[in-house]
C-alpha cells in the first residue's frame, strides 16, 4: 500500500487562497532579556528570517530585487527591553490572525514572543508618547531617595540631545509628559511618559543620565545597575495605540 504523500508547510502555504489584493497585518510582540541587546538592524534581519521560517505568505514587492514590506513601529534602544513591540506587514494570501500568531511563535523564544495579530486601524506615524518603568539598583537607596529624585525632575534639566541636525543642549524635562520616583532599601523606580514621536522624542537613557550626573544623589546611586522596560506607546490624545 503506498503511504500518502506528506504536504510540507511550504505547499500549505501555496494552498491558501490568493487575496484580490495585499493586505496588512500588524504584529504585536516582546522583546525581552538577553534580546535588549540586540539592534534594531538586526531585529528587522531576524524578524525577516522568522517570518520565512514561519511560512507567512507575504507579499513581495515586484522587480529585480523583490522584497517584503516590514516596518517597524518605534525603534526600541539596545538595552531597553519592551511587551510593546509593533510590525507591519503585507500579506498576500488568506491566513487566519490566530495561525500566523501560531506560526512564528514555533520558530521564536521566550525573550521575543508574538502576543497579537491584527488588522491596522492606525498608523505609526500617530505615535506620540511612550511609558517606561526605570528601575535602578544600589545598595544606597532609601526610602528618601524618590523625594530627591522628585525635586530634581520638577527644575529645567539641560543636556546635550542627538537630532537629525546635529547635537544641541535642551531642557529635557519638556519631553517628560509625566515622571514619577518610589523608592525602598537598594531600589528606586521611576514610572515616566516620554515623547516618542517622530519629530519629539526622548530616549529613556536620559532619565537615567540625568539621575547619575546629579550631585545630590552621587552618594546614593554609585555602583547603580539599573533595566528600562517599555510598557505601552500612545497617540497625540494619550489613547493608547494600538
Amino acid at each position: 500500500m503506498l503511504s500518502e504523500k506528506k504536504i510540507t508547510p511550504g505547499e500549505k502555504k501555496l494552498a491558501l487562497p490568493l487575496l484580490d489584493n495585499p493586505i496588512t497585518v500588524r504584529i504585536k510582540f516582546c522583546k525581552t532579556g538577553n534580546l535588549q541587546f540586540v539592534s534594531h538592524l538586526d531585529l528587522q534581519r531576524t524578524f525577516h528570517r522568522v517570518l520565512v521560517r514561519a511560512n507567512i505568505p507575504m507579499w513581495y514587492t515586484k522587480g529585480f530585487n523583490p522584497h517584503a514590506k516590514l516596518v517597524f513601529g518605534l525603534p526600541l534602544s539596545v538595552g531597553t527591553e519592551s511587551t510593546c513591540e509593533m510590525a507591519d506587514l503585507k500579506i498576500e494570501r488568506k491566513i487566519e490572525l490566530e495561525d500566523i500568531v501560531k506560526q512564528l511563535n514555533e520558530q521564536l523564544t521566550d525573550e521575543m514572543y508574538v502576543l497579537d495579530a491584527y488588522y491596522p486601524t492606525t498608523k505609526f506615524a500617530d505615535i506620540a508618547y511612550a511609558d517606561y518603568t526605570i528601575k535602578i539598583n544600589s545598595t544606597k537607596i532609601n526610602a528618601d531617595t524618590a523625594l530627591k529624585a522628585t525635586s530634581i525632575f520638577a527644575l529645567p534639566i539641560f543636556m546635550k540631545k542627538k537630532s537629525k541636525s546635529g547635537e544641541k543642549e535642551v531642557d529635557i524635562t519638556e519631553y517628560i509628559k509625566k515622571i514619577q520616583f518610589e523608592s525602598c532599601d537598594g531600589q528606586l523606580t521611576a514610572r515616566a511618559i516620554l515623547s516618542a514621536g517622530s519629530q519629539e522624542n526622548l530616549n529613556p537613557e536620559y532619565v537615567v543620565s540625568a539621575l547619575r550626573c546629579c550631585e545630590e544623589l552621587s552618594d546614593e546611586l554609585n555602583g547603580m545597575t539599573y533595566t528600562i522596560m517599555r510598557n505601552k506607546v500612545y497617540d497625540g490624545f494619550m489613547v493608547e495605540f494600538k
